[in-house]
């Protein structure tokens, strides 16, 4: 009979992961967003006079995290799917995983956004002289802009990452079913594998002479 899979916290890595992802999309919105924000909100915007390729490589970085963390994800439904699916532990982000997830993204994001600033400066040659200039020309419209964009990066990747975990089964489902047609027929059912557990495949080797009718009685007169 199958266990009731009960519910494990999400590694350290994994939410380790999640947040450099959330982060790093965050950080490279939330650039964007103060550069366009800034060409109407502020009488100088610092964004405006630097060629901007750190936003190339941060959002690289978050796809680079992201295929990491699908492909991770995939190779454990192909464990589960090939072995013990429905037996174990099925994980789970918790309310202090969820707040830690989105205070650290939107911390890391507060940091990358001013040290892509710094990155394109150092690229140009321009030197970027305050953290104002970091922040697009103003620290409270930087920060502003970095909180929103990061929490709703996060808020995205939550939402995914939820989906994924709550539709491990059923993916590791699809995967088995898959597996097995390119491989061979598809295993029996528990249902099928118990009836021929109780069935007897064989004959006694003394099924026949127990069998036989003995000699008629007029034999014996």
């Amino acid at each position: 009979m199958r266990r009731s899979a009960a519910l494990v916290r999400v590694g350290f890595r994994t939410l380790l992961s999640l947040l450099l992802c959330a982060a790093a999309a965050g950080a490279a919105l939330a650039h964007v967003a103060i550069d366009v924000a800034g060409d109407y909100l502020l009488p100088a915007d610092t964004y405006d006079h630097l060629q901007h390729g750190s936003r190339e490589l941060v959002t690289g970085l978050a796809i680079v995290i992201a295929a990491v963390l699908a492909a991770r994800g995939l190779r454990a439904c192909c464990t589960i799917a090939t072995a013990n699916r429905g037996m174990l532990a099925r994980p789970a982000i918790g309310i202090r995983e969820t707040l830690g997830l989105f205070a650290g993204a939107v911390a890391t994001s507060a940091f990358v956004v001013p040290a892509m600033e710094l990155l394109d400066g150092r690229i140009d040659g321009v030197a970027v002289q305050s953290l104002p200039d970091a922040y697009g020309g103003s620290v409270l419209l930087g920060l502003a802009t970095t909180l929103l964009c990061a929490a709703f990066a996060t808020a995205v990747v939550y939402a995914v990452a939820r989906w994924l975990i709550s539709h491990r089964d059923s993916i590791a489902t699809m995967i088995e079913t898959l597996l097995h047609r390119t491989t061979g027929a598809a295993r029996p059912t528990s249902r099928r594998r118990a009836a021929q557990r109780l069935t007897f495949r064989g004959r006694a080797t003394h099924a026949l002479r127990l069998a036989k009718r003995g000699p008629p009685a007029a034999a014996f007169v």
